[in-house]
């Protein structure tokens, strides 16, 4: 019985985290660059595997304590595939059409000066860039954006032009640098540091995994978010139905626990 009360809170807890992570993709229609997630769930028998692996590596852990037989959250996957390129002729969009991210730099230093995230750089797919009053490019969240030798890019006036290579020109034709573009060969080493950017997952990292960029460099467009917004909300359709039907799972359980420890007591 009690069993059977772990199993629907152990669904239900699942379906809430479903909930979320499709809610925020639905939230984030409108933002640029964005890349939907989705939870990768597993079953029991899959748990069970796992934990049996860890077991092997000599780390303690009791098989069957704290195991349920419903389906369990295992981790948050982002979709990295291609968004619809969308015009707004605006000078200081930037779009990508292939696989790599624009690179940019905190501006936010702790007490020490240095950056508060690691190697002070993120990665992201939005373009809609910006001039500080020094002439600096910078993304939306007042980061710099970079040039492929992970410096700073002044362009200093609003009128310079890109080719579909990166290579930033001024209007009289005089070249200034060329857009950093990090593509790396397994983009799920990024981590999402919020719905505009990513980070690199751990230090591990090789140079020699990074691809060179072989897309394109679209000036005066945007990347949609490549929600789909259809999915999406079917998706939170169904989980919501689930979730009611292991609610009251839940109260029925409950319902007759309680009418045995009644009738228990009065024995």
């Amino acid at each position: 019985m009690l069993r059977g009360m772990y199993t629907a809170e152990s669904g239900m807890l699942t379906v809430i985290r479903d909930i979320n992570v499709k809610s925020n993709n639905l939230a984030n229609l409108s933002t640029a660059g964005f890349k939907q997630d989705r939870l990768v769930t597993t079953t029991f028998a899959e748990a069970l595997a796992v934990r049996q692996s860890v077991r092997t590596t000599g780390k303690k852990h009791e098989l069957g304590t704290d195991a349920v037989r419903g389906r369990t959250a295992l981790e948050i996957k982002t979709d990295f595939s291609q968004g619809a390129l969308q015009a707004t002729y605006r000078h200081l969009d930037f779009a990508l059409s292939g696989a790599g991210f624009f690179v940019v730099e905190s501006r936010r230093e702790d007490e020490d000066g240095e950056p508060l995230t690691y190697g002070g750089k993120y990665y992201t797919r939005n373009g809609q860039f910006q001039i500080d009053p020094e002439g600096y490019l910078i993304d939306g969240l007042g980061n710099y954006v970079l040039d492929d030798g992970d410096s700073p890019i002044e362009v200093g006036r609003y009128d310079f032009i890109s080719d579909e290579f990166g290579n930033l020109f001024t209007a009289d034709g005089e070249y200034i640098t060329t857009l950093g573009i990090f593509n790396p060969e397994d983009p799920h080493i990024l981590i999402k540091s919020g719905e505009e950017t990513f980070t690199i997952l751990g230090e591990d990292y090789e140079p020699e995994e990074e691809l060179d960029f072989e897309g394109k460099v679209v000036q005066g467009y945007i990347e949609r978010a490549n929600t789909d917004v259809a999915v999406q909300m079917a998706g939170l359709i169904s989980s919501s139905r689930h979730f009611q039907s292991m609610s009251q799972i839940v109260r029925a359980i409950d319902a007759v626990l309680a009418k045995t420890v009644n009738e228990v007591g009065r024995v």
